[in-house]
């Protein structure tokens, strides 16, 4: 196939060797900004094996693209349990910290050269590609495209659509644009640069950028039913992942809050659930009335705070639902925090710590929508729930909070259909 002139001037003007690449990784390896690991994945060697079946390749090109790219793929393998995703990230883009869905890779990218991304091209055989937040690299792109590779764009925030190189080359960005058989854009201008680069009409949609929070836990009816039976009108709140240590914070605030509310119910799940016994008796000792809530028993009037056994990843997701005001835990001490769009995307307004690294652009996202407050400790926490008891205020930060968490849904639901289809027409594909 004839290389387009910009491909070929590209060349010339970046045509760093193999050889290049490796001496320059190698004095970043030298001087301890790199890891063996990502200097070996940047240079295509020592790749895990490739697992039999269907690979999905996807790219997040900026640390806005990482969570939206991680829930795709989750999307995506809900309806094919046995695909693998290797998704590669730019440099400078940190994998996530907190749980990975199954089946997920994840890895640098290989170099811009062309015997490095023919060898990870040829070992990952990817059955699609999903590229997310620009910074396109043109060597990788081309052969994909050349491989037979479907290729989709899709935009995310904060991600332009730029080229990830140093030095322009003229007629460069249209060129590795038309390597793309599809693209998702959030804008009139974005969706007139493609047009412009050449794609047909029917190759482009405007949907919106490719976000985080699109999925919502899976909630069993027969059980919302018991439970909000169980509650009926008594005042909820819900703790979601407590740690041992944040307890105290916790039930300070519930005997803070119950000074207002004297019916008022707090459901508690835990981050170890080894802790129960631990967690029970200091309720105990706190003077609180508690007991461990399994499917078989039922919250009475007397009880004051229930709290979850088990570790089911949609238990939370119910409680989310029947309680107005979520406490996310393992944020008022240094544990990361735990993700927040479960509960955005079930209408619950959010209150946490100050320590959520590990979901930290997701709580900036909700933050910025006035959809969560951050508390540093049981004192705060008490007088943010005990407000929060106002129908209104709750109802109002729920519904940012939703509004937020709904905002990529259809962009996912689009995607995940398109790669669907995709896979379906590589599945009989020689290996």
């Amino acid at each position: 196939m004839a290389r387009p002139l910009a491909f070929l001037l590209y060349s010339g003007l970046n045509g760093r060797s193999e050889r290049r690449h490796t001496e320059r990784l190698d004095r970043l390896l030298s001087e301890g900004t790199l890891t063996q690991q990502a200097r070996d994945a940047r240079l295509a060697l020592d790749l895990p094996p490739r697992p039999r079946g269907e690979v999905l390749w996807l790219h997040a090109a900026t640390q806005f693209a990482l969570g939206p790219a991680v829930e795709l793929f989750a999307r995506i393998a809900e309806d094919r349990p046995d695909l693998v995703g290797v998704i590669t990230m730019s440099p400078g883009v940190h994998p996530p910290n907190g749980q990975r869905p199954d089946g997920a890779i994840f890895t640098e990218a290989p170099e811009d050269e062309n015997t490095i991304v023919r060898r990870f091209l040829s070992h990952w055989r990817p059955d699609g590609l999903i590229w997310i937040g620009g910074r396109f690299r043109p060597t990788l792109l081309r052969a994909a495209h050349d491989d037979g590779v479907p290729c989709l764009s899709i935009e995310a925030p904060h991600s332009p659509s730029t080229l990830d190189l140093p030095t322009p080359v003229p007629g460069l960005r249209n060129a590795v644009l038309n390597c793309f058989d599809h693209a998702i854009t959030a804008s009139s201008d974005s969706h007139g640069l493609w047009r412009r680069a050449g794609l047909d009409p029917a190759q482009i949609e405007r949907l919106g950028y490719l976000e985080e929070g699109g999925i919502a836990p899976i909630i069993d009816d027969d059980e919302l039913s018991h439970r909000s039976g169980d509650i009926g009108t008594r005042p909820c709140w819900f703790a979601a992942q407590v740690e041992l240590s944040e307890l105290s914070n916790v039930l300070r605030a519930h005997k803070s809050a119950l000074r207002r509310a004297h019916r008022l119910l707090l459901v508690m799940s835990l981050s170890d659930p080894a802790t129960l016994d631990g967690v029970l008796a200091q309720c105990e000792d706190a003077g609180l009335t508690a007991m461990a809530l399994g499917p078989a028993e039922n919250i009475s009037e007397a009880l004051q705070i229930a709290v979850l056994t088990g570790d089911s990843p949609d238990r939370d997701g119910l409680w989310h639902r029947l309680a107005p005001v979520s406490f996310l835990g393992r944020s008022l001490g240094p544990f990361g925090g735990v993700d927040p769009y479960p509960a955005a995307a079930m209408g619950s307004a959010i209150l946490h710590g100050p320590h959520v690294d590990n979901h930290a652009t997701a709580y900036a996202r909700l933050a910025a929508g006035n959809a969560t407050r951050q508390v540093r400790d049981g004192h705060e926490l008490g007088e943010e729930l005990g407000q929060l008891m106002s129908p209104d205020q709750a109802a109002l930060m729920a519904s940012a909070a939703w509004e937020i968490a709904s905002t990529g849904a259809e962009v996912t639901d689009r995607v995940s259909a398109l790669v669907q289809d995709i896979l379906d027409l590589h599945e009989r594909r020689p290996r």
